[in-house]
C-alpha cells in the first residue's frame, strides 16, 4: 500500500521524468519517445489500487480530485503507452515525397501553411493526409485499449470517467455548443466567404488547408517581423513588472530543428523551477500568437507557489492555465498594444481576421467536443470516421476529410478546457479592464494581481475565479461579445 507522503514524492519524480522526455522529444532533440522505462521505475504510482487508496488519504475535495485524475490517466497511459511511443517513432522517422526531395513528415504543417499556391497546397495537404492514414491502426488500438481500461475506475465509460474527474458537466458543455455553433453559423460563414473570395476559391472547393493559409496571415508579415519576436515578449511583460530575463525558471527554445513538433507547447518540467517553451516558427503574426500563448503557460508555472501541495502545483483544471494563455496571446488583439508595440496604425483587417480565427476556434472545438463524446463511447472507433468529417467539415465550412479522426484528439476532454479557457479569458479580462483602466496590460498593478493569480497555481479551477471576480459563473455572452466586436473592427 502506497502512504500519502510516499505517493506525493513519487508523483512529482515521475512527472518530472515524463515531461522531461516529453520536452527533448517534442523540442526535435531526440528522436524516439521512450516512457516505457519512466512507468516502469514508478509502476507502484498506478498499479494496485492507488485511487481506491487516495480517497482515504485526507485530501481537501479538490485536491482530491486532481489526484484521482492524476492516477485515473497515468493507468491509462501506462496501459497505452506501447501505443503511444510507436505512434511518435513512426511520425518522426516518417518522410513524404515532394518537389523531387523527401520531406519530414513533421514539417508538412508549416509547408501547407505557407503555401500560396491553391493547387500545389491542396496537393501537399493530400501528400499529409495519406502519409497520416498510415497511423491510424495504432490510434485505433490506442483508443480501444482505452476505452476498456476506463471501464475498471467503476465508472460505465471513457466519458463518465472523465465527465467526473474534470468536472465538465459534458451534456451542458455539449447543449451549450450546439447552440453556439447554430448561433454564430451564418456570421463564420459570411466572413468565410470574404476570405475565401479573396483568394479566388470557391467554398465547394475549399479545404482545411485553405483554412491554415488564411490563419497564417501573411498579409500582415511586416508588422511581425522574426527579428522582433522575443523581444517583444520581453517588453509586453516588462510593461506589467514582470523581467523575464530575471525569470531564470523559463527557457525558451524557438531554433527551428527539423523533427520540432509543428504543434507549440509549454512543458512544466519541474514546477515552479524548470518550465520549457517551445516554438517552432512559421512566420508572421502566428509566431507571436503562439509564442504570447505559451508564454502565458510559463509565466503560470513559473510563478507558483512552491510550497504549494503537489496537485494544486503540477495538477488540476487544465481551463485554468489555458486561460492565462488565452491572456496573453490575445493582448495581439488590442488595437492599443499592437500600435505601442508594434507600431500597427491601422489595424481593422487584422483585428478582424483575429476575430474570424477566434471564432473558427470556438466553432472547430465545440464539433470536436461533440465527436468526442461520440467517439469515446463508441464500440468500434473505425466507425467514427465519417462523422468527424461531417461534424468537422459542417462546423467550419470547408471540406475537412475523416483521416484525421483520431489523430484530431486530446486525451481526457482536453477540448472542454479550451472551451471553459475561451469563456472564462473574456471574462478575466472584463475584470482587468475595470480593475486597472483600458492599458491594462502596461500597468504592473495589473501584473501583480496576476502574479497573485500565478501563485496559487491551480487550486481554484475555473468555476471559483470566475466567482471571485464577481460573475456567477461561465458565460459565453463575454467571448461572443468580443468575437464581434472584432468582426466589426473599425
Amino acid at each position: 500500500m502506497v502512504d500519502p507522503e510516499s505517493f506525493v514524492r513519487g508523483a512529482e519524480a515521475f512527472s518530472t521524468e515524463l515531461n522531461q522526455e516529453h520536452y527533448l522529444v517534442g523540442a526535435g532533440l531526440k528522436d524516439s519517445l521512450e516512457i516505457t522505462p519512466i512507468y516502469k521505475r514508478w509502476i507502484d504510482l498506478f498499479e494496485g489500487e492507488p485511487f481506491a487508496q487516495a480517497k482515504r488519504w485526507g485530501f481537501e475535495p479538490v485536491e482530491e480530485r486532481y489526484v484521482l485524475d492524476f492516477l485515473a490517466t497515468g493507468y491509462l497511459h501506462n496501459q497505452t503507452r506501447s501505443f503511444t511511443e510507436r505512434i511518435v517513432w513512426e511520425e518522426l522517422a516518417a518522410t513524404v515525397e515532394w518537389d523531387t526531395h523527401p520531406v519530414p513528415y513533421r514539417q508538412l504543417p508549416g509547408l501547407i501553411a505557407n503555401e500560396e499556391n491553391a493547387e500545389l497546397r491542396h496537393a501537399l495537404e493530400r501528400v499529409h493526409l495519406d502519409a497520416m492514414v498510415a497511423f491510424n491502426p495504432l490510434r485505433e488500438d490506442r483508443e480501444r485499449r482505452l476505452q476498456r481500461e476506463a471501464r475498471a475506475f467503476g465508472f460505465t465509460d471513457y466519458v463518465g470517467l472523465y465527465d467526473s474527474l474534470h468536472a465538465i458537466e459534458l451534456d451542458q458543455l455539449v447543449a451549450r455548443m450546439e447552440t453556439f455553433l447554430k448561433d454564430t453559423e451564418e456570421e463564420y460563414l459570411a466572413a468565410l466567404q470574404t476570405y475565401l473570395g479573396e483568394m479566388h476559391i470557391l467554398r465547394d472547393d475549399a479545404r482545411r488547408c485553405d483554412l491554415a493559409r488564411i490563419f497564417r496571415s501573411s498579409p500582415f508579415d511586416a508588422a511581425f517581423p522574426e527579428e522582433r519576436l522575443l523581444a517583444t515578449l520581453h517588453n509586453a511583460l516588462e510593461d506589467l513588472g514582470i523581467n523575464l530575463e530575471e525569470q531564470r525558471q523559463i527557457h525558451l527554445d524557438v531554433e527551428p530543428r527539423p523533427l520540432k513538433s509543428p504543434r507549440a507547447f509549454c512543458s512544466p518540467v519541474q514546477v515552479p523551477g524548470d518550465v520549457r517553451l517551445v516554438l517552432k516558427p512559421m512566420g508572421g503574426a502566428q509566431d507571436y500568437e503562439t509564442l504570447f500563448h505559451e508564454a502565458g503557460h510559463a509565466e503560470h508555472f513559473g510563478n507558483v507557489d512552491r510550497t504549494l501541495p503537489f496537485a494544486y502545483r503540477r495538477l488540476g483544471d487544465s481551463a485554468l492555465t489555458e486561460t492565462h494563455a488565452f491572456l496573453l496571446e490575445h493582448l495581439l488583439h488590442d488595437p492599443a498594444w499592437l500600435h505601442r508595440h508594434l507600431g500597427v496604425e491601422q489595424p481593422k483587417s487584422l483585428l478582424q481576421l483575429a476575430g474570424f480565427h477566434r471564432l473558427y476556434f470556438l466553432r472547430r472545438y465545440g464539433a470536436k467536443l461533440i465527436y468526442e463524446r461520440e467517439l469515446h463511447r463508441a464500440d468500434d472507433p473505425t466507425q467514427l470516421a465519417d462523422l468527424y468529417d461531417e461534424l468537422l467539415s459542417g462546423a467550419t465550412g470547408v471540406e475537412y476529410g475523416p483521416e484525421s479522426y483520431l489523430a484530431d484528439v486530446d486525451d481526457g476532454f482536453y477540448a472542454a478546457e479550451y472551451i471553459k479557457a475561451w469563456i472564462f479569458e473574456a471574462q478575466l479580462r472584463r475584470y482587468l479592464l475595470k480593475e486597472f483602466d483600458d492599458e491594462w496590460f502596461r500597468n504592473p498593478k495589473a501584473g501583480r494581481f496576476l502574479i497573485e493569480l500565478w501563485r496559487d497555481g491551480q487550486r481554484h479551477p475555473v468555476g471559483q475565479l470566475a466567482q471571485f471576480i464577481g460573475v456567477e459563473g461561465l458565460d459565453a455572452g463575454p467571448v461572443t461579445e468580443d468575437i464581434r466586436a472584432l468582426l466589426g473592427a473599425r
